[in-house]
């Protein structure tokens, strides 16, 4: 044996073995992949598209407040209107903005399925992350600008006000996916979903008290998750705000729940076809 290989067949022997990346190392790089590439595109990649993000939300409550001001002079009114305002405007264009966000989402990214470490599924978490983070960004710069104008916008129940996002955020991403896939061969039915959100704004309380219908017609719109969880987020800020009654917790919490499995069990089925269509 030649003995000057016995060092290079030792010094192999002892080279670490290049580890393979697990899967989900995988699944995170691509995740960060598209949440960076959902981000740019969401701004239009320019800094007018993230001024006119942040500006939007506050400017519509401030146009129903000029509009609608002559509720905040009334003396039956123990709240802040603006403040009432923006506890409903936000949270409905958070479920809002997911729902059809996500609805977009697996056709505006077919491209990336070339990919095989890519999946529809991933597309559609990745916009959620990017939506649910830009809307609460939204969401802390409007009562940043109503507290600097002079109102109070602490929330008297921080824990109330995380999980209520928390299920709007649910309930968005669940509502999202299952429209995604109801749409995905049906793709004019995704106009009849748009144009939903219009009635779904009024029947969801977003820029009135619920109390002030009469009683015959509440009782239809407490079917309405999003309802529920408006009145708690403004009961949560504003003590002296009284939910209207009928309005709970649990509720919403199911439908959630329910809305997210069905959306689930409705990618595993038409997962291969939604690559290959």
């Amino acid at each position: 044996m030649n003995p000057t290989a016995a060092p290079l067949e030792s010094t192999d022997a002892v080279r670490p073995a290049r580890g393979r990346r697990s899967a989900w190392d995988v699944q995170r790089e691509v995740l960060f992949a598209l949440v960076i590439r959902e981000a740019t595109s969401r701004v239009g990649g320019q800094w007018v598209g993230a001024v006119w993000t942040l500006i939007e939300p506050l400017a519509h409550t401030l146009l129903l407040v000029a509009i609608l001001g002559v509720v905040s002079g009334n003396p039956n009114v123990s709240y802040e209107y603006p403040i009432f305002l923006a506890t409903g405007l936000i949270p409905f264009f958070l479920f809002q903005n997911l729902a059809n966000r996500l609805m977009d989402g697996i056709e505006a990214n077919r491209g990336l399925y070339g990919y095989r470490q890519v999946k529809p599924i991933d597309v559609l978490v990745a916009r959620a992350v990017v939506e649910a983070g830009m809307n609460l960004i939204v969401y802390a710069f409007t009562l940043g600008v109503l507290g600097w104008l002079g109102y109070g916008v602490a929330p008297a129940n921080l824990l109330v006000v995380i999980l209520v996002n928390l299920l709007l955020i649910g309930s968005g991403f669940g509502f999202g996916t299952l429209v995604a896939i109801l749409t995905h061969e049906r793709p004019r039915a995704r106009s009849l979903v748009r144009m939903a959100m219009l009635p779904l704004y009024f029947a969801s309380g977003v820029i009135f008290h619920v109390d002030m219908l009469p009683r015959e017609y509440i009782e239809p719109l407490l079917w309405n998750p999003l309802i529920h969880l408006i009145e708690l987020q403004r009961h949560a800020f504003i003590p002296a705000y009284v939910p209207t009654e009928g309005i709970e917790t649990m509720y919403p919490v199911l439908a959630m729940l329910l809305t997210i499995a069905l959306g689930l069990s409705l990618y595993r089925a038409q997962r291969h076809t939604l690559v290959r269509s």
